[in-house]
């Protein structure tokens, strides 16, 4: 077999454009609430079976310390940022709620292990893929003018990450307690695959991307699962990495829709990946037209009323 490293894959990912370099983000604090999961706060959208969970409005502060393992320049300065109430995908979006949108896509293997099935999370979709699924089911005569579904702001996504915490992952700041909460790089990829860079020092029982809703994994406080790793999450912004020297020391539900790289933000790292990815705080970019296999979405909602 022959052995991939950790700067190959990241070369090959800048090559095509589906990751490139790190455009890099976090939060080491959020205020506001203590108890914020319950039962009674999620939805089912009809048509794809999509389960949402509400996210209370709240503050929070952005971007990591300089101390913080894995940190990057474009994580700083730490800053205040107010988030309005909304709605969250419980789950990444799957093979087969995409499917109702694109009933062929394909989210095809890696090195013989499926990503296929219908429960584990969408891959080789684009940014454009997954606006124009957006924009689909937008459309739907029972939500058009009403509810109103959307990719979550890289604001939004790390805020609903961190949901209330201030540690470099929702669960604290141990990576190797990370197979209790995120399918990564763990004890058995490194036994499937020969990867040269170190996994996190835990087992999660799977080598490529997890059904999203698998028993063995947690949710954060929000009640939302897989945050952190099983595939990066694509989001609404474009990609700057200033964004936060320009914005300054408050803002309220920020998001970067003009200058910047062009590229668009993915957030959470995967199953590909070691510890210093996989943080609340971890951003990367990719080509808005571009797809592989360790990269897909969830929705964010709005007007959602039972």
């Amino acid at each position: 077999m022959k052995k991939t490293t950790l700067s190959t894959t990241l070369a090959l990912f800048l090559a095509i454009g589906a990751l490139a370099a790190p455009c890099h983000s976090h939060a080491w604090f959020i205020t506001g609430f203590e108890k914020v999961w319950e039962d009674d706060k999620e939805w089912v959208e009809e048509i794809t079976g999509m389960v949402f969970v509400k996210v209370p409005g709240g503050q929070f502060r952005m971007g990591s310390p300089d101390s913080e393992d894995g940190h990057q320049s474009d994580e700083s300065p730490v800053h205040t940022v107010s988030i309005d109430s909304f709605w969250m995908g419980k789950y990444e979006v799957t093979n087969a709620q995409f499917r109702k949108f694109r009933k062929n896509h394909d989210s095809k293997d890696y090195e013989g292990h499926s990503l296929n099935d219908d429960d584990q999370p969408v891959v080789y979709v684009s940014w454009n893929d997954a606006v124009a699924f957006v924009e689909w089911l937008n459309s739907q005569n029972r939500y058009k003018g009403k509810v109103e579904f959307f990719l979550p702001s890289e604001a939004q996504w790390e805020y609903a990450c961190r949901a209330g915490t201030n540690s470099a992952r929702f669960w604290g700041e141990d990576s190797s307690s990370a197979c209790a909460y995120a399918n990564v790089h763990d004890s058995t990829s490194a036994g499937a695959f020969d990867w040269s860079w170190s996994p996190h020092q835990c087992t999660d029982h799977y080598a490529v991307s997890a059904p999203v809703n698998s028993a063995g994994f947690q949710p954060n406080s929000f009640g939302l699962y897989h945050m952190m790793g099983n595939v990066w999450e694509w989001c609404r912004d474009i990609c700057d990495s200033d964004a936060y020297k320009k914005r300054g020391q408050a803002a309220a539900n920020p998001v970067v829709e003009a200058g910047g790289s062009g590229y668009r933000v993915c957030r959470g790292g995967g199953w590909h990946y070691g510890p210093a990815l996989v943080r609340c705080a971890g951003r990367s970019q990719g080509r808005p037209g571009v797809s592989n296999d360790g990269l897909g979405f969830r929705l964010g909602g709005k007007n959602i009323t039972f």
